[in-house]
Order: structure tokens, then C-alpha cells, then sequence
């Protein structure tokens, strides 16, 4: 099963447009004068607020996470006493 691959560019242009969409749902439900929706209110507390900090805090953390993963996986298959 062969899935579609996306250069580095495009995932990281998709993760900043998701990110960015958020922000401005975020920010139209603070100040629109609809703001007192319960749906609205709802949804950007429980979905659209945890997207947005998760997907910020990756983008953020990406690189350091690749290296611990890339580090982690040549470790793999070493005795446990080899590990440092």
C-alpha cells in the first residue's frame, strides 16, 4: 500500500494554513458579536483551542522530536548495557 508523500515544504505550508484557520476561528468567536453562541463557544473550547495549542507546540518541537526519535531508532537492537 503506497500513501501519497509530501515534500517538507508542503506538510509544514499545510500545518501553518490549518494553524493560521484556527487562530482566525479563535479570534472570531472572541470578538464577534455572536460570541455568546453556546455551539461556538463550545466547539473553540474543546476543538479548536486544543488544535491549535498541539499543533503549535509541534511545529514548535518538530526538530527536536525527529532527533530523539532518529537517536532512539539506531539505539535500537543494542544490549540494554550498550545504552547510555
Amino acid at each position: 500500500m503506497t500513501g501519497q508523500r509530501f515534500s517538507n515544504k508542503q506538510m509544514r505550508d499545510m500545518e501553518r494554513l490549518a494553524h493560521l484557520a484556527s487562530a482566525l476561528l479563535v479570534a472570531a468567536v472572541v470578538y464577534a458579536p455572536w460570541n455568546d453562541s453556546a455551539v461556538a463557544t463550545g466547539l473553540v473550547r474543546f476543538v479548536v483551542f486544543p488544535v491549535l495549542a498541539g499543533s503549535g507546540i509541534a511545529m514548535w518541537q518538530f526538530p527536536r522530536l525527529r532527533r530523539w526519535l532518529r537517536v532512539r531508532a539506531g539505539r535500537v537492537g543494542q544490549p540494554a548495557g550498550a545504552r547510555q
